[in-house]
């Protein structure tokens, strides 16, 4: 005999038993209240038709609803065999409401046999508050954590306005240096003959990474017949095909010239690059946790991650760097956002290789188009990242980086994630041992 029959036959004996008796018929409308928190009750409830919402107040002194009751359901059993008669919830109808009762100073309540009956009833009643107890016990854990994320986060907005408040004087300074110092430079100390690529590496730095250095330097080798080490040399500039044959022809006092000239326009180039990204990373800092209202243009992802490449040199030295790019990805945005995106994931990437020791670090980026989004894709081959804590790096404070490699403030991919979702795009990361790639989706609208 199964224990769904057992239930309905042993509710059935009660029915017949207790509640049978058609002047003990409650009729309640929608709305109307059966029982009220902390008041008296002497009355067990057995609900024939409808639905009811119980209720408990929190500690705003709200009703805060646990549970709904509804056909062959027992209501008040807690008041009704507890010691003072106190209801624990308040009763409110959903629906037109029947109910069948019996009272606490009926004869029946004390035979022997009710004790017997109603025993699997005060159990199942205490299961369930005991279930409810847990339940609101979590959802309270929950809304501290809430809270204290909300405020962990003011802390930091607070810390860093005070701290963007420092670094936009130091940073300003540096911008105004930059631009006086290109402006001095142009017009008082570089010579006319070289002038135009001084102006020309200004504007593009020396953008190539060490790929196209190695492919373009054989490509001069061959065509001009140079040595390796100034083939390599010249590569390294962005100098068009005639720029380049004007050095060649000038000798060797043109190339020490042209280096110069260009090393110099590439430092001042990456120097006012870093300014302006400075500014956008405090900025972007600041405004952490706050709705972010910034004007945005015509962009094209390739730029920026350009411009990023420029300003994580220091980390990619011994990196090789493979850039795949299949679109110029035009969009309406704020350059600085996706720079800082690039860097964030560019650097990770480093780190994690430098923490596996690898022989042969590399950094594989593709930026690519669909019908109506664009992807970028970011490889690189380091340690990888274990699937217990896939799910938590996104997570601000988080951090796996050990000590001598970062600050290891775990903001970095929470900032990443910040901006990628206010542009409605998606993040996701792919990863095993030796490979781990960062995937941004981008409507192109």
């Amino acid at each position: 005999m199964s224990n769904a029959f057992q239930t309905a036959r042993k509710l059935a004996e009660l029915k017949t038993r207790y509640f049978s008796n058609e002047k003990r018929i409650l009729i309640l409308k929608q709305g109307d209240v059966l029982l009220k928190g902390e008041e008296h009750n002497d009355k067990l409830f057995l609900i024939l038709e409808g639905t009811l919402s119980c209720y408990l107040k929190n500690e705003e002194d709200k009703n805060y609803e646990v549970m709904k009751s509804t056909r062959n359901m027992f209501l008040g059993v807690y008041s009704f065999f507890s010691y003072e008669q106190k209801s624990y919830l308040t009763v409110i109808a959903d629906t037109n409401v029947r109910l069948s009762y019996i009272e606490r100073s009926d004869p029946v309540v004390e035979n022997d046999m009710f004790a017997t009956d109603f025993l699997p009833v005060i159990v199942n009643e205490i299961y369930l508050r005991q279930t409810l107890t847990q339940q609101m016990s979590r959802e309270k854990q929950a809304a501290i954590q809430k809270l204290y994320e909300s405020e962990k986060m003011i802390l930091l907005g607070q810390l860093a306005a005070g701290l963007a408040h420092e670094l936009n004087n130091a940073i300003g300074i540096l911008e105004r240096n930059t631009a006086w110092l290109m402006e001095t430079i142009s017009t008082k100390w570089i010579p006319e003959n070289v002038k135009s690529i001084f102006n020309t590496t200004i504007v593009g730095g020396l953008s190539f990474n060490s790929q196209q250095i190695r492919e373009r330097a054989h490509w001069l080798e061959e065509k001009y017949k140079l040595s390796p080490k100034l083939a390599k040399q010249l590569a390294k500039t962005n100098l068009t095909e005639s720029e380049l044959r004007e050095v060649i022809q000038g000798g060797s006092k043109s190339y020490d010239l042209m280096n110069d000239t260009t090393e110099l326009a590439g430092v001042l180039h990456d120097m006012q690059i870093a300014a302006q990204q400075a500014t956008h990373v405090v900025k972007s800092v600041k405004d952490l946790g706050a709705n972010r209202k910034v004007e945005k243009a015509e962009v094209f992802l390739a730029d920026t991650i350009q411009r990023a490449l420029v300003l994580v040199k220091s980390f990619t030295k011994s990196i090789s760097i493979n850039l795949e790019i299949q679109t110029q990805g035009k969009l309406q945005a704020t350059s600085g956002d996706w720079v800082q995106v690039w860097i964030n994931l560019i650097k990770n990437g480093c780190e994690s290789m430098l923490q596996a020791n690898q022989v042969h670090p590399k950094i594989n980026i593709r930026l690519f188009e669909r019908d109506n989004h664009y992807q970028v894709e970011i490889t690189d081959n380091g340690t990888g990242i274990s699937p217990e804590i896939a799910d938590k790096i996104f997570q601000p404070s988080f951090t796996t980086k050990v000590s001598g490699l970062s600050f290891g403030l775990g903001l970095g991919l929470s900032i990443v994630k910040k901006i990628v979702d206010s542009y409605n795009g998606g993040i996701q990361v792919k990863s095993k041992q030796g490979e781990t790639t960062f995937i941004i989706i981008i409507p192109k609208n």
